[in-house]
């Protein structure tokens, strides 16, 4: 039985780091047993990045027939509580006040706006749970985002989540596709590099040479980049494969490649701030 460990701080680069731990983990243990297994129950603490990859890797695995499920519950009972709430581990329970519960969807090759659909049902539900100074901010990034990942990530399961913490007027919003990565679809289209994080820097700021292998909207990720940083004054992280690369407000960026874990597709995780007034999108949109 895998050991859930997880930082007490809510910095996302550590929680990230021990949630690809656990999923490489996850998938060893997998391989030799058949089972899920999972002991929780001295979790204290956790923010929706971890918990929203970890159950699209328990659905992967039931994907594959096999739902043997072993699963132990946090003892603190107010964080065993929450997690039933969202909709661990599978996803997909009723909505809260202040959170939009695990959602995973296969994809439908046949349904052309089905990536569509399932952002702007979690666009509507989140519209009652956040201040109207967000504007369309979240609407415009999560529609470029899901453009663009219908596109080109050939995905077959794809999960979102999104919760409003009141006290700290923070939204936080888990996009996954378990897709080709970036740094893989940069493979594809002959693009060098040298690290995974540097073909995610490469498609944040475009840096791509020819139209031909003009792929910088892939992930929607200039215009993501500037709203959420310098409109919203948040954090945009990013794990595709062996690289991630952490945005915030006023700061340098931040490239970080693991040696040993690896995420199978591309994962965003955005922390933005509550505007002090309504946010004009268009000053931020190239």
């Amino acid at each position: 039985m895998i050991k859930i460990e997880f930082p007490r701080s809510d910095g996302i680069l550590d929680h990230l780091s021990a949630t690809l731990k656990i999923l490489n983990d996850m998938e060893k243990d997998f391989e030799e047993t058949k089972k899920i297994s999972l002991d929780f129950s001295e979790v204290v603490w956790f923010i929706p990045c971890s918990i929203v990859l970890i159950s699209n890797k328990i659905r992967e695995f039931m994907d594959q027939g096999f739902t043997t499920i072993e699963y132990k519950a946090p003892i603190n009972e107010r964080v065993k509580e929450h997690m039933e709430k969202i909709g661990f581990p599978l996803g997909n329970k009723e909505d809260g006040n202040s959170y939009v519960s695990i959602k995973h969807f296969k994809r439908d090759q046949k349904d052309k706006g089905q990536v569509n659909r399932e952002v702007n049902e979690l666009i509507d539900k989140m519209q009652g749970k956040i201040p109207g100074e967000f504007g369309d901010s979240i609407k415009y990034i999560l529609g470029e985002l899901s453009d663009n990942i219908d596109d080109h990530s050939q995905f077959n399961r794809a999960s979102l989540m999104s919760q409003f913490f009141p006290k700290k007027k923070l939204v936080d919003i888990a996009v996954f596709d378990n897709g080709i990565s970036i740094p893989a679809l940069f493979e594809q289209n002959k693009i060098p590099f040298q690290k995974d994080s540097e073909a995610i820097k490469k498609a944040v700021w475009g840096e791509v040479s020819t139209k031909k292998n003009d792929i910088t909207r892939g992930y929607g990720l200039r215009t993501s980049k500037n709203l959420t940083t310098e409109g919203l004054k948040g954090e945009l992280h990013i794990v595709s494969r062996k690289g991630m690369i952490i945005l915030e407000a006023e700061k340098e960026p931040i490239f970080h490649d693991s040696e040993e874990n690896s995420l199978r597709g591309t994962f965003l995780y955005f922390r933005l701030k509550t505007p002090k007034e309504k946010l004009d999108i268009y000053k931020f949109v190239e």
